[in-house]
């Protein structure tokens, strides 16, 4: 029978190739034991991918919507805090100016009227607050403040006032600003959007309407009481310290008053975070599922793994001893 025999250069190139094969097999197997997941997923399921391509999918939509979902729940956070500081200044002011009557001195007057400026400026740098550059309560219009400055506003108020009289006047002049739709607070006292809200999808059938706006109404009688203190005790000149009083009082009880309006507010934030909490529990427990699916369809046996690690790692040192031996072969020791 004729022997065909192999070159050495043959022979040579055929070691390489097989060494590099089994530490090819080697290091995909080690892969595999230390991540627990299978270097061939395709060839692990015969190649029937759908099921992992769709489980994969759905993780990836869900994914997104516990971003939309936690990124919606930092934002009722914040709105929450915004409206507990509005609620702040308000008790505050209200305290104050409800101890004013008729018999009150002008230094009473004065402090009342500096705390509801302070409630005023209070309310609004809390309403202009923002969360990673992007405005709480301006509804759509995240990119700017939802109010004006509030120095800004108490000039606009003041200069309007230069008319005012009497008590009645200031009353109707300061509530005709905040009021008018086509004018005062609505064109330069409230910069935001008042056409659309800002919508949150947390799930394919849920969605959060973010539709708390700086110019709410309860929120905007807030500001209108306030700023009628803040003025009133400016008007010593023009304004009896009776009316003065009868003023700042009656600011007092219409933020008395605005406490059902802020308790609502809050309610509403707190429904929608209590919503919030609910579809990410869903999110949560989707993905848990999957992810369970996910692993059974990609996991790599960890005793079939070890196994086969120790196979190849014994067919690698046989095939260097192999290789060694042949090396140190000679014509004499082969005839």
């Amino acid at each position: 029978m004729p022997i065909v025999s192999i070159g050495d250069m043959s022979r040579h190139f055929m070691s390489l190739r097989n060494g590099g094969q089994i530490k090819s097999d080697l290091a995909r197997l080690g892969q595999e034991l230390s991540t627990g997941k299978s270097a061939d997923i395709v060839g692990k399921l015969g190649g029937q991918t759908r099921q992992l391509s769709a489980i994969t999918h759905t993780l990836d939509v869900l994914g997104a919507y516990q971003q939309s979902a936690n990124e919606t729940a930092l934002t009722l956070d914040h709105m929450q805090i915004s409206l507990e500081r509005v609620e702040q200044h308000r008790d505050a002011a209200t305290n104050t100016l409800l101890l004013i009557s008729t018999q009150s001195q002008p230094h009473q007057i004065s402090h009342a009227g500096a705390t509801a400026i302070q409630a005023f400026e209070g309310m609004v740098s809390a309403l202009n607050g923002q969360l990673a550059g992007r405005s709480l309560f301006a509804g759509a219009a995240v990119d700017r403040v939802p109010l004006a400055d509030a120095g800004v506003m108490l000039d606009d108020l003041r200069a309007d006032l230069a008319t005012a009289t009497n008590q009645t006047d200031v009353e109707t002049i300061v509530g005709q600003w905040f009021d008018d739709p086509a004018g005062g607070f609505a064109t330069m006292g409230y910069l935001g959007d008042t056409n659309s809200d800002i919508i949150r999808q947390l799930g394919p059938d849920q969605t959060i309407d973010l539709s708390i706006r700086a110019d709410n109404s309860d929120i905007k009688e807030l500001l209108r009481a306030s700023a009628v203190g803040a003025l009133a005790s400016e008007m010593t000149g023009t304004l009896t310290q009776a009316e003065q009083s009868n003023l700042l009082r009656g600011a007092g009880m219409s933020l008395l008053g605005g406490s059902a309006g802020m308790v609502g507010a809050q309610a509403s934030v707190g429904s929608l975070q209590g919503a919030v909490d609910v579809g990410q529990t869903r999110i949560a427990s989707e993905k848990a599922s999957l992810s369970v699916a996910y692993n059974d369809l990609t996991e790599a046996d960890p005793f079939e793994t070890a196994a086969r690690l120790q196979a190849v790692q014994t067919q690698l040192e046989t095939h260097f001893a192999v290789t060694a031996r042949l090396s140190r072969l000679t014509l004499a020791e082969y005839i």
